[in-house]
């Protein structure tokens, strides 16, 4: 967990006065955060020996529209301080009664819905215009982002033909980054557990003054502070397989919006005709 963030609300609860059983909420949250994060307000209830109603009022005290709210905000929190064996040992306790890969499947779909909810069409279309006016995009995910940064390549190589991904460590980075110009882009893909790398590799950007954008999946992601340009796809998930549903479509959404503003009839024509001789696709 983010250290400011997680004193901040530790010193709310403390400072609270919480009324009758609202204060037995408080002492259970406050030794259980992390396991509280992944349950429902009933069963931080049942565990906190109070009624339902009681634990939500408890949100609402402190600020929070309801328990559902307060528990977004604290998986916000701490997604990305989560090690896989504290993934894992949480996987069975978010959905009781449904079987893991159902209860992966429902994870995905919140996450989607979330991503709509928070989606700004003014801000993707600011990327679109930034990227289409690009000379170079430079696409940077490591780890499990490895595959986003590939995919990304992938979606946008017909509207912007010097796309390249970055997906290791090696310092290959850098040997882009000497080329990229105040109308290059650097694209980050972070999601939690970020990698160190990807913060390091973003804050050398900006000290060559080259926009970024960062996709990432909370305004607490370390890639924030570093993006002139950000779009947010949620990502939570309990298990070591990082939930990458949400990103992907935010992604195919961007690349779709770019096709429309940057197609070229000829030259996809071209493409279609060498795919047909060669036999690309069967």
């Amino acid at each position: 967990m983010n250290v400011a963030e997680h004193n901040e609300l530790v010193a709310a609860i403390r400072s609270t006065r919480f009324p009758g059983k609202r204060s037995q909420v408080a002492r259970y949250m406050l030794d259980n955060h992390l396991e509280a994060a992944f349950l429902t307000a009933a069963e931080v209830a049942r565990r906190a020996g109070v009624s339902e109603p009681t634990v939500i009022r408890f949100a609402m005290d402190l600020g929070y529209r309801g328990f559902a709210s307060l528990q977004r905000a604290l998986q916000d929190l701490i997604q990305q301080e989560l090690t896989t064996v504290q993934r894992l040992r949480l996987q069975p306790r978010s959905l009781p009664g449904e079987l893991p890969v159902i209860q992966s499947l429902w994870r995905d779909l919140r996450n989607l819905e979330e991503t709509i909810e928070a989606a700004d069409p003014e801000a993707v279309m600011r990327i679109v215009e930034l990227l289409a006016a690009a000379d170079r995009v430079i696409v940077l995910g490591l780890r499990m982002s490895a595959t986003l940064a590939q995919y990304t390549r992938l979606a946008l190589k017909k509207s912007v033909p010097t796309v390249v991904a970055i997906t290791s460590g090696d310092g290959t980075f850098f040997e882009e980054l000497v080329y990229a110009t105040s109308r290059s882009v650097v694209l980050g893909l972070g999601f939690p557990r970020y990698t160190r790398l990807t913060v390091e590799y973003l804050e050398a950007t900006r000290e060559q003054s080259i926009p970024v954008v960062a996709i990432t999946d909370s305004q607490l992601s370390p890639l924030v502070p570093l993006a002139d340009h950000v779009l947010l796809a949620r990502s939570r998930a309990l298990s070591y397989v990082d939930s990458f549903a949400a990103p992907i479509a935010l992604i195919g959404a961007l690349a779709t919006a770019l096709s429309l503003k940057t197609s070229d009839s000829e030259q996809l024509e071209q493409l279609e005709h060498w795919w047909r001789k060669y036999r690309v696709f069967r």
